[in-house]
């Protein structure tokens, strides 16, 4: 079965390589910090290896917590797709989820409204 949102497709290359993009530059900089924080205690080498795995780690708390939150969202759309006034969709750590929520209410607001 073809899922209309796949996870990965063709079409998602250009996001997945932003954020490849993102993670390297952040992990260079953080390298470089480390560098001119310790000076020559620390090899080049070992410090971008120590980045990568760092900036790796912390993109995958934000997914984790992504992945936790959005279970929590969607008892809240689904009372806001029956046309809930106040959905109750509990506030939640990640701000683009916490945006996706407003844009939500504010869709079923304008919904209503007529706009």
């Amino acid at each position: 079965m073809t899922q209309k949102y796949p996870l990965v497709s063709k079409k998602n290359i250009p996001a997945y390589a932003v954020v490849l993009g993102l993670w390297i530059v952040s992990s260079l900089l953080a390298a470089a910090g480390i560098r001119s924080t310790l000076g020559r205690l620390i090899a080049w080498g070992p410090a971008v290896i120590w980045s990568l795995v760092s900036v790796m780690a912390g993109m995958g708390i934000m997914f984790g917590a992504s992945a936790v939150n959005l279970r929590k969202l969607r008892a809240g759309f689904e009372r806001l797709a029956s046309g809930a006034e106040d959905p109750e969709i509990p506030p939640v750590w990640c701000p683009v989820l916490t945006m996706a929520t407003r844009a939500g209410v504010e869709l079923r607001r304008e919904l209503k409204e007529g706009r």
